[in-house]
């Protein structure tokens, strides 16, 4: 039994079996005060409101300012708090908090930046699954962002390091067609319909988060650094600036020609000579799957949104780009050749092209998936290497639970804010209850202190 803190009269409740171990003691009991004894605990006993409030459960009969300040004390200990309010007096405590859900449409209404319909707190759920899934959404977004920018700088590196670049057209298909329209479509997934125990990542630069946008960023250099230097190994590679007659000799083993034209010095080039080559034909299509497919292993369902193919146009667009690339790749008509500025490749190396790329998407999704999504991982190596949260109201949970003196039974503690370190109220107590060492320490007489007792 305990003797709870601040109350007008003794009044004991049950905190559950004392036998309970000490490890597990700081989760077996609850505070309830009202605003008065908050207030008390607050002015003179301020050191004991965070070990009180990691365990507080009902807060009844409040001010408005001590509803403000009682938003304010949990946000100090780093949590993240809501607050529900119907009248002109939660006004205060809707502003302060993280989240204020106004059940009314009267002034607590202004205040609030949501307003529920019902006059109950049963959207507080929903608004906590919509809150999370438009978190993943963005973070989803951020990575793929980040992703096509570090696909495309690869690319570019390994072209420019033969002096070769990407055609207008090509850019056009990957910025267009894919990235804007992923960005537009990506964050229309619903939430998951039922809540997890558990919240996603808050931070950008948490480590799943980090560590999702490092591999994905070495699978796609590893695949692009091997298609760029395995293309110069094929019997019919040529560097197409110096070697013209060789690549005019090679055109007749493949499919399809591509026009030419003599310019003054009597060789034969391309149209656009600084254009065509084939490593752009062999990275092109690599890069623009690469593009689809992390915007796939990005837009990972539960259990905080619906599976992706509930986003039915971010699907069908997904399919849509895949679909194109593909026939692209696989294609042999003159005008689509000419006007990607593409050079045609024998049929075993574009099947080459494709099985690199889908191995690549499963490699990734394997990671994404089973790795850095895998909640039970994180905990153990969490726990294996020592880490631990730094929010603050972690760090007294940790502490109070290996506190076998805390929740105090059957003690009264006296406040730390007087000269000697106590309070004596003669007024409020007699003389027969205040301890004899309190009254006789420094010689002074009990009517120089004040004592509040809990």
């Amino acid at each position: 039994k305990s003797e709870p803190l601040g109350w007008e009269q003794e009044t004991y409740i049950n905190i559950g079996n004392s036998s309970v171990p000490d490890g597990r003691r700081g989760s077996c009991y609850h505070f309830a005060m009202s605003g008065k004894s908050y207030q008390v605990i607050f002015q003179h006993f301020n050191s004991l409101l965070p070990k009180i409030l990691v365990n507080g459960t009902i807060f009844a009969r409040m001010s408005p300012g001590q509803k403000s300040s009682l938003v304010e004390e949990f946000q100090k200990l780093n949590y993240y708090v809501g607050m529900c309010g119907d009248g002109a007096n939660d006004c205060g405590a809707l502003k302060m908090a993280h989240v204020g859900i106004s059940l009314s449409e009267q002034e607590a209404s202004v205040a609030s930046p949501f307003t529920s319909k019902t006059a109950n707190i049963e959207c507080v759920p929903h608004l906590i699954r919509e809150g999370r899934a438009a978190l993943v959404s963005s973070f989803g977004i951020f990575k793929y962002l980040t992703m096509y920018g570090i696909i495309g700088f690869i690319s570019i590196l390994l072209l420019y390091w033969q002096l070769q670049l990407f055609g207008n057209y090509q850019y056009l298909m990957q910025d267009i067609a894919i990235t804007l329209m992923v960005c537009l479509t990506m964050s229309s997934t619903h939430a998951y319909p039922k809540l997890a125990p558990y919240r996603p990542a808050g931070q950008l630069l948490s480590p799943p988060l980090l560590l999702s946008v490092f591999l994905n960023s070495c699978f796609s250099c590893i695949v692009q650094i091997f298609a760029f230097l395995y293309v110069k190994q094929q019997p019919w590679y040529c560097e197409v600036y110096k070697y013209s007659e060789c690549f005019l000799a090679n055109q007749s083993n493949l499919s399809i020609n591509v026009s030419l034209e003599r310019n003054w010095t009597g060789n034969a080039t391309l149209i656009p000579g600084s254009i065509l080559s084939f490593e752009t034909t062999t990275l092109w299509p690599i890069t623009t799957i690469n593009l689809i497919t992390v915007a796939f292993v990005f837009s990972k369902g539960k259990p905080f949104r619906k599976p992706i193919y509930t986003n039915y146009l971010f699907s069908f667009l997904l399919l849509s780009a895949l679909g194109l690339t593909i026939f692209i790749l696989f294609s042999d008509f003159q005008d689509i050749y000419h006007g990607m500025e593409f050079i045609p490749t024998i049929t075993s190396w574009r099947v080459l092209i494709l099985v690199v790329a889908f191995i690549q998407f499963c490699v990734a999704f394997f990671v994404e998936d089973a790795i850095l999504q895998n909640r039970e991982l994180w905990l153990l190596i969490k726990k294996k290497f020592g880490f631990y949260s730094k929010s603050q109201y972690r760090y007294w949970q940790k502490k109070l639970a290996e506190d076998a003196t805390w929740p105090p039974t059957n003690r009264t503690d006296y406040s730390g804010d007087g000269k000697n370190g106590f309070y004596i109220n003669g007024g409020y107590e007699s003389h027969e209850q205040i301890p004899k060492q309190k009254l006789e320490l420094g010689g002074q007489t009990t009517e120089q202190h004040f004592w509040t007792r809990l």
